[in-house]
């Protein structure tokens, strides 16, 4: 976004033309709710918006329908705050969730940090919730458009007196000496998306660090330079990046997997190399190990029980699944599949998803059917682990009768051949989502 568009956008004409448009939408979308078909309109709510505001111009009209569009959007990641907020497509879609970045910036705060580097801020969100916990920052960012719009959010939000934002490049050592010139910590969310590149509309990922930007090297640097680090970065990380006396945590938010975070030992407690942190609600459960996971003890292996239990995504990025066997006295029914079985009900909220087992058997497409008609179940949520079956496949080719019955059929690769397991659910608030869940 240019100067120009974010200074209109920030000045009382813009405010209200914000305003306005977002009355305008809220209203639509409730119409729509109420079964109005034509409802949401872009081509109405431009017009609407030209008639309560005619001194604005296309490109003004345009931007302001675009702010309200990516709020909408937003809004399940960032909650209420985001009605305050300038965003752009990628800052909105990279975006750390309101509920994360508080509790990072609770983790910075209790390792005694007092004032924060954000290196690289983009839309200021992160260096927001530093500032909601008591720390001053001072956030850099390069693109001249971003860093005004982390400004308007800073003010928006009456936190221009505990952060600073800066332009720069903080691949630059003068401007990084001039961002770490009064911090004792420092964060960093390296740009993981080439915006030159897009597919389906989206821009592309970068899945090596080294290509990152920064790239992991200058994090690095960084973290040897402010001990007090903390890098954001994609759940899929190595376990191998996680530095000595450092942890790494993956983070979940209902059920969704959304990022990792690498800490150096200065802002780590101590207590673990691997971390797993399950957000649910208002609540938060975590689940750590002090040993790397090439040291953990592979968990037992066996037959399946009465009950099968699939742990949260965050928990098997972290290579926690031998913690939950562990905690339920269970075991894998495959070495490499992260669906654990007990003989008996064990609840490990948030941390599992647990399903008693109605019927096991090699996968057979239609003795599964027939398993399901004779249980009077229509309709069925199908999820898979280790396995190459495709669940929307599975459940449009079971093409089950109409019937008042529900199951789970949890697909895994056990050895060599794939198995289907029958089930009835009892799923943690969040976890219910069917569909393609790969991992272990």
């Amino acid at each position: 976004m240019d100067l120009e568009t974010v200074a209109w956008l920030t000045s009382d004409a813009g405010r209200a033309a914000l305003a306005a448009a977002t009355a305008y939408d809220d209203d639509a979308h409730e119409r729509a709710a109420a079964g109005e078909a034509g409802a949401v309109d872009p081509l109405r709510a431009s017009a609407a918006l030209r008639r309560t505001t005619p001194d604005a111009g296309p490109a003004q009209i345009a931007a302001v329908l675009t702010q309200v569009r990516l709020r909408r959007r937003a809004r399940p990641r960032l909650g209420d705050v985001v009605g305050h907020l300038l965003l752009t497509e990628d800052g909105a879609e990279q975006a750390t969730r309101t509920v994360v970045a508080d509790l990072r910036a609770a983790s910075f705060a209790a390792a005694g940090a007092t004032h924060v580097a954000d290196l690289g801020c983009g839309l200021g969100l992160d260096s927001l919730a530093l500032a909601r916990a008591g720390l001053a920052v001072t956030a850099v960012e390069r693109d001249p458009g971003v860093a005004a719009l982390a400004r308007a959010n800073v003010a928006a939000l009456g936190l221009a007196a505990h952060i600073e934002v800066l332009d720069g490049d903080v691949t630059d050592d003068v401007v990084l000496t001039a961002a770490l010139r009064h911090a004792d910590a420092a964060y960093v969310d390296p740009a993981r998306r080439d915006t030159s590149r897009s597919r389906g509309g989206r821009s592309a990922r970068v899945t090596e660090p080294q290509q990152w930007s920064p790239p992991w090297s200058w994090v690095e640097a960084v973290a040897a330079r402010v001990p007090r680090t903390a890098a954001k970065v994609a759940p899929g990380v190595p376990h191998a990046m996680t530095p000595d006396g450092g942890c790494t945590t993956w983070t979940s938010v209902d059920g969704q997997l959304v990022e990792a975070e690498i800490a150096w030992p200065a802002l780590a407690d101590g207590r673990a190399r691997r971390r797993a942190r399950v957000v649910r609600g208002d609540d938060v459960v975590i689940l750590e190990s002090a040993q790397d996971l090439d040291a953990e003890t592979p968990p037992p292996v066996g037959p399946v029980g009465a009950w099968l239990h699939e742990p949260d995504d965050a928990v098997i990025r972290a290579g926690l699944v031998g913690e939950v066997v562990d905690r339920l006295a269970g075991r894998l029914l495959d070495p490499h599949v992260a669906y654990v079985s007990t003989d008996h009900d064990t609840d490990l909220g948030a941390l599992s998803a647990r399903f008693a087992v109605r019927h096991a058997l090699p996968y057979d497409l239609d003795r599964l059917r027939t398993l399901l008609v004779a249980d009077g179940v229509g309709t069925v949520v199908v999820k898979k682990r280790a396995t190459s079956l495709d669940v929307d496949d599975v459940r449009r080719r079971l093409r089950l009768p109409p019937a008042d019955g529900t199951a789970v059929v949890l697909l895994a690769r056990v050895g060599d051949d794939p198995w289907a397991y029958v089930a009835r659910t009892r799923v943690p608030a969040g976890l219910g989502r069917a569909g393609d869940a790969t991992g272990q």
